[in-house]
């Protein structure tokens, strides 16, 4: 009976994550026709925009293009792939472009505007999900998870770290247990996280390789950082609440 459980919970993370995906593409073709959009919808040519040192300081590379094409031929594993490139085409505009620059405005808006697009599709799948849940807590996780996925500065942390595109090759030796939270996201819908405390470990994990890798000096480490107090914070009134409400039902 458990197993059976168990690939029911399966099933409807899927069947959820392919919904999310044909939402995306809807999210995505409506992004791309926004006046700011124009900058982002194809890989950015060095020599013609005259910025040759751009793949050098950008090691990612993504654009609104690419990401409809992989989109359509179903490269996407799961919707926070799909997040994760989104916001990296507009993070990378952000961190080649001053903030006095147009194109660094125009992505900043457009990052914000998809999230919020992005955030709204999200509301509903987690009104569902929840009546396959006896349990509170399992939609409990997913909300407070979704707004750390969607939030401004959560991009070094979608995606398990790549050393290699990087150019960090010591990562493994340092990190022995590496986390990210799209990793995270795809356990809690696949419903393999045998209570809320493991999710909790594993989000805090994501926070603690970031700032012990990273220097305190450094970006990553700083949002990092931040991340992890958003992150106690929410979870904390979710305990209060939960907490509270269980004790109600007992007595």
């Amino acid at each position: 009976e458990a197993e059976g459980g168990c690939a029911e919970e399966r099933a409807v993370a899927e069947a959820v994550s392919r919904h999310l995906l044909r939402q995306g593409a809807g999210v995505l073709s409506r992004l791309r026709k926004h006046s700011d959009a124009w900058p982002f919808d194809a890989p950015v040519d060095p020599v013609a925009h005259e910025c040759r040192d751009y793949y050098t300081i950008v090691t990612s590379p993504m654009d609104l293009g690419t990401v409809s094409s992989k989109l359509a031929s179903g490269q996407y594993p799961s919707f926070w792939h799909f997040v994760s490139d989104v916001q990296t085409t507009f993070d990378n505009a952000m961190l080649y472009n001053p903030p006095t620059h147009p194109i660094h405005k125009k992505a900043s808006r457009l990052a914000s505007l998809f999230r919020e697009r992005a955030s709204r599709l999200l509301s509903p799948v987690a009104n569902t999900l929840s009546g396959y849940a006896a349990d509170p807590w399992p939609v409990a996780c997913a909300h407070v998870l979704r707004s750390l996925l969607l939030r401004e500065g959560s991009w070094p942390f979608l995606e398990p770290v790549d050393a290699h595109a990087l150019g960090i090759p010591d990562y493994h030796e340092v990190i022995k247990r590496p986390m990210d939270l799209g990793t995270v996201a795809r356990t809690l819908q696949e419903g393999r996280y045998p209570h809320a405390g493991e999710m909790a470990f594993e989000v805090r994990l994501v926070v603690e390789n970031a700032m012990m890798y990273n220097p305190a000096g450094h970006e990553v480490h700083r949002l990092a950082k931040r991340l992890g107090e958003a992150f106690d914070q929410q979870w904390g009134e979710v305990c209060r609440v939960l907490d509270a409400r269980s004790d109600a039902e007992e007595e």
